[in-house]
């Protein structure tokens, strides 16, 4: 069964090469799973630190599944803080965001999946709006 997705990929500019080698990718592969290419949104972070904020925007501003971070693990405190700041705000907006390359792209569809299900099978006093959890 194929997903209506809609997907927000940020692009970190600090990592040009990287995002250069995965875009293309990644875009074919998230329209693999069931994304039309006018639902899949690029925003670019010009650093790693702007990723959190970046992926706030997408929350609120937005109305994405899910978001996608092409973006290396270069270990450093950077990247420490992106991945801090992004575990927090899929906790407060129950959004799922996805960091790596290319291949996160079926993965972002099976957690935005999972997600739907157990929201439709939640008994009906619970049923949360994703965009309104914070």
């Amino acid at each position: 069964m194929e997903q209506r997705l809609k997907i927000g990929v940020i692009i970190v500019d600090e990592q040009t090469t990287f995002a250069q080698r995965n875009l293309a990718a990644t875009i074919e592969s998230l329209k693999a799973v069931g994304c039309a290419e006018k639902n899949i949104l690029l925003r670019h972070a010009p650093r790693l630190f702007g990723v959190a904020l970046t992926t706030q925007f997408f929350a609120e501003y937005t109305d994405v599944d899910a978001v996608i971070v092409l973006a290396e693990n270069d270990n450093s405190p950077e990247y420490t803080a992106m991945l801090y700041g992004v575990t927090k705000l899929q906790i407060s907006w129950n959004m799922p965001v996805l960091i790596g390359d290319c291949r996160v792209t079926s993965e972002v569809a099976d957690m935005v999946a999972m997600q739907n299900e157990m929201e439709a099978a939640a008994p009906e006093h619970i049923s949360p709006d994703k965009k309104s959890i914070n």
